[in-house]
């Protein structure tokens, strides 16, 4: 073999490589934040405890970079739902500011789900621009910083129980 030929073949093996490499890595999903999860129980707050058959679960993740929360809210043997938020308080804390519309995701209320739902209600993704009352001008790290101290709660509205039928308080996952 002549020295062009090697020297055609070394190049052609080495730009394989590399081409296989930059393959490989796009496939690969990019590393993601911390998870979040609340379960969604009837809400036993108010004067009287609701009862209910619903339950569900809210899930969050939070991207690698710390500027997106992902989530999804899934709920089962819920009637005529027509609104649903994060909000801000304790577990002791029957009320509080919403922080965050999940449903409608603009928060301008709509017509009710008709009917018994099971499945996902609300599926989206939060930035910084969509957080309201007291975390309304601060950065996506400051819901977290609230998630992971026990402040914000989850509620699901029904139109028989107006107050809240599903409550839960988001908790990180532990890896």
């Amino acid at each position: 073999m002549n020295k062009y030929r090697f020297f055609s073949f070394l190049a052609f093996l080495l730009a394989l490589g590399i081409g296989g490499a930059l393959v490989a890595a796009a496939g690969k999903p990019a590393a993601a934040g911390p998870l979040f999860i609340a379960e969604l129980q009837p809400d036993a707050m108010g004067v009287r405890p609701v009862e209910t058959h619903a339950g569900g679960r809210l899930t969050m993740e939070l991207s690698a970079d710390g500027l997106v929360l992902a989530y999804k809210l899934e709920v089962e043997n819920l009637q005529d739902a027509f609104m649903s938020h994060l909000q801000y308080g304790g577990p002791e804390d029957r009320y509080g500011p919403i922080v965050v519309w999940l449903f409608p995701e603009d928060g301008k209320r709509r017509e009710v789900v008709e009917g018994r739902f099971d499945g996902v209600l609300a599926q989206g993704e939060i930035r910084a621009e969509d957080l309201q009352g007291p975390l309304a001008g601060h950065e996506l790290a400051a819901l977290v910083a609230a998630i992971e101290e026990g402040m914000i709660f989850a509620d699901v509205h029904t139109r028989h129980h107006v107050p809240g039928e599903l409550r839960g308080h988001l908790r990180p996952v532990q890896p």
